[in-house]
């Protein structure tokens, strides 16, 4: 039984109703009066340098407001970052790179308008693969590089070579993991209106307010006090909407045009231009003693993170990481690779790096079981990571729940009993992975005060993706010690609200958790002090409940939430300041997050194809703030796995896109899945206030390579790229 009364509530969301009726504002739906519609050219090559743009023609149609081109943006210097580029200069480096953009009365003129633009090019040499932009004899992508090298990282301690000599068994795979989208159903869409004021006010379903107001301003050389950000309700992100990388463009057809502009990108153009996941190969090998005691792990990362390289994100560096973290190894020597191509540039697909990794590792984990004859699962009990465990040049490992998950899969049905009976015709396998991504210690604010209905109003800038909301109300609640129905949850902009971080990273809930817990805290105290004054009692003898103050020993004596309001605000001659509490709050450090999940399946070996027909997940969470919530984050992480292991991927030929709808490019629905059983566990490492943990990230990470191993385990064969096709798998286990 819980020891809260509202934490650890599996309470409904509280913005369920609103978003079932059509009321919560999205993206789309925020269109202030005059809006004109923006669209954009996109680049019909993957790689050439602009002549020339002629937008008279278009310019001059009646209903078209304003044009622009990548002349317009402030900065005129080639630049390696995607922002700075919204629309393209001298070069286009990806196909459906945007080149122009017009904002006209209606979609039907704006892209009329489009027709009339002309540009000419020259074609330039398509650098399509990471592999071949590695060779001193590729062309470079784009004006800005002179390598397409974009960034090499060596994490090496130990002598690899040496420990892998003297190791009793050695396994060697090399991986490869496609470009995979987000998936989310709502396109990426931007209101921006410079008014008469010279004040540009944006309307975006962003996961970052303050990161996009702010790399907007850069983006435009703005003051970022010319900006008010106001995110929208999100519908889906998953990573991919951390970024405005299209928000520049409606910003300067509305400096132009002075009217608001709206741009909404179709799905072609979310397949060509958005962020996706970058394409990842991973050439790794690992050895452990006769008695399953790891050795070492060597072997290189290499990301293809498309035309732009992100310098503050740098993946290849953080897979290398992931390969290594989880487990305890006498050496180790990994390099990590980041290549530009002509692709679309990469960005965030909850818990970057982390599945590419775990795939990889889990995969070879399971032949070592293999070879040495261990039980997968005690293979890596012996060998994880645990608290104090020193990895060179790193801080000894924090408390961290990866023995607990891969206990409570050792102990499960789904691990003890044997698979169910196989179909006719078909072969059955088990598989397991492990896999984990931090709890992001984000830092963020809230400001609490009375509403004049006796409510108790809680200001955040905090973009609100899976039912953060619902879980902030609740520890709000558990704070104050009243009902969560007393609590309203308000978003604003950051010209009203304190600093928010993006909503991503498993970071939402653990670092607005102390902040709300520290405003709420403010409140309470703020509230027993002056109850307690008009009340002409001793602040100890006074308590909280959902009416408002009230005498411990009395109860009838006691004044109301609304009566307070009144005194600071309504009865002419104020008797009290406005009461307003705030909490504010850095996180002191992050909180590694294990997620673990097994996976049986059937294969018909004529075919390959593959079902998943069991999946049973467990995860450290800390404290579940609302288990019900949680368990629908872990569902529909491990779903998300399942589609990147049989179906996902983004298809290119010479930097196009072969497959840019949801009709090719294959996610899983409900009839593909199979019921996603959940174990939530608790072990320690949240720094938070009732010890939750970021749930968002983790379930994604190992569904991929127990899908994998589960499909060794019933062929016998090894498939070593993703998706697992059905092509795939037969010719693994024809062997071809």
């Amino acid at each position: 039984m819980s020891e809260f009364r509202h934490v650890g509530a599996r309470l409904p969301l509280v913005d369920g109703p609103a978003k079932l009726r059509g009321e919560a504002p999205f993206g789309a739906d925020d269109e202030p009066a005059r809006t004109l519609i923006a669209r954009y050219m996109p680049s019909p090559h993957a790689h050439a340098e602009i002549l020339s743009i002629d937008t008279s023609a278009a310019e001059a149609m009646p209903g078209v407001a304003a044009v622009v081109t990548g002349a317009d943006l402030p900065d005129s210097e080639p630049s390696r970052l995607r922002n700075r580029a919204s629309l393209a200069r001298e070069h286009v480096v990806f196909k459906g790179q945007p080149v122009a953009a017009v904002a006209a009365v209606d979609a039907d003129t704006a892209s009329a308008a489009l027709e009339n633009i002309e540009v000419e090019y020259r074609v330039l040499p398509t650098v399509a693969d990471a592999h071949e932009a590695r060779s001193a004899s590729s062309a470079i992508v784009g004006p800005a590089g002179t390598s397409n090298v974009a960034k090499e990282d060596v994490v090496e301690w130990g002598d690899a070579t040496v420990a892998l000599e003297d190791s009793a068994t050695v396994v060697h795979r090399v991986f490869t993991i496609p470009v995979q989208h987000q998936g989310y159903i709502e396109p990426h869409t931007v209101t921006a209106w410079w008014d008469r004021h010279d004040h540009l006010t944006v309307w975006e379903p962003t996961q970052g307010v303050a990161d996009a107001r702010d790399e907007l301003a850069a983006d435009l050389d703005t003051p970022q006090s010319r900006i008010t950000f106001n995110g929208t309700s999100v519908g889906g992100g998953f990573g991919g909407k951390a970024k405005g990388m299209f928000t520049p463009i409606p910003a300067l057809l509305s400096a132009k045009a002075r009217r608001p502009v709206r741009l909404t990108l179709t799905r072609t153009e979310e397949f060509f231009a958005a962020n996706p996941a970058p394409g990842v190969t991973i050439d790794l090998s690992i050895g452990a003693d006769a008695d399953g005691t790891l050795t070492a792990i060597a072997g290189e990362v290499v990301v293809d993170g498309g035309a732009f390289a992100e310098p503050n994100y740098p993946i290849a560096q953080g897979i290398a990481t992931l390969l290594h973290v989880n487990y305890r190894w006498k050496a180790c020597s990994l390099n990590a690779v980041e290549v530009v191509t002509n692709k679309v540039s990469y960005g965030a697909y909850r818990a970057p790096g982390s599945h590419q990794a775990a795939f990889a590792i889990e995969s070879l984990l399971d032949e070592l079981a293999s070879d040495l004859g261990i039980d997968p699962i005690e293979l890596r009990m012996r060998n994880v990571i645990q608290e104090g465990d020193q990895v060179e040049g790193r801080a000894a490992a924090q408390p961290n729940g990866a023995k607990h998950v891969l206990a409570a899969l050792r102990e499960h049905p789904a691990w003890t009993d044997p698979p169910a009976p196989a179909r006719p015709d078909r072969t059955v396998g088990r598989g397991i992975a492990m896999g984990r991504f931090g709890s992001g210690p984000w830092p963020g604010g809230a400001v609490a005060k009375i509403e004049a209905e006796g409510t108790l109003r809680f200001v955040i800038a905090t973009v609100d993706l899976t039912g953060s909301y619902t879980s902030l109300t609740q520890i709000a609640a558990e704070t104050l010690g009243i009902s969560p129905d007393r609590i309203v949850l308000t978003k604003a902009s950051l010209d009203h609200a304190p600093h928010a971080s993006v909503s991503g990273g498993s970071g939402t809930i653990y670092g607005m958790e102390s902040a709300v817990h520290a405003a709420a805290a403010d409140l309470r105290a703020k509230l027993l002090a002056r109850g307690a004054a008009h009340l002409d009692d001793p602040e100890e003898n006074v308590e909280l409940d959902d009416e408002g103050v009230f005498v411990v020993d009395e109860p009838p004596r006691s004044v109301s939430y609304r009566y307070l309001y009144q005194l600071e605000t309504e009865l002419g001659a104020a008797l009290y300041p406005p009461l307003v509490a705030t909490g504010s709050i850095a996180p002191e450090s992050g909180a590694p997050t294990y997620a673990a999940c097994i996976a049986d399946v059937e294969v018909d070996p004529e075919t390959g194809a593959v079902s998943v027909v069991r999946l049973t997940a467990a995860q450290d969470v800390g404290t579940a703030i609302n288990p019900m919530l949680v368990e629908g984050q872990i569902q529909g992480g491990v779903a998300q796995g399942v589609g990147m292991a049989l179906w996902e991927q983004v298809v290119y030929a010479d930097g196009d896109v072969l497959n840019p709808s949801f009709k090719d490019y294959h996610m899983p629905t409900a009839a593909d899945l199979p019921p996603i059983d959940t174990i939530l566990v608790s072990a320690p490492g949240g720094v938070g206030p009732f010890g939750a943990k970021g749930v968002g990230e983790p379930p994604i990470v190992p569904p991929a390579a127990a899908i994998a191993n589960a499909v060794k385990a019933a062929t016998g064969a090894r498939v070593t790229s993703l998706p697992l096709t059905p092509e795939r798998v037969w010719q693994a286990m024809s062997g071809s």
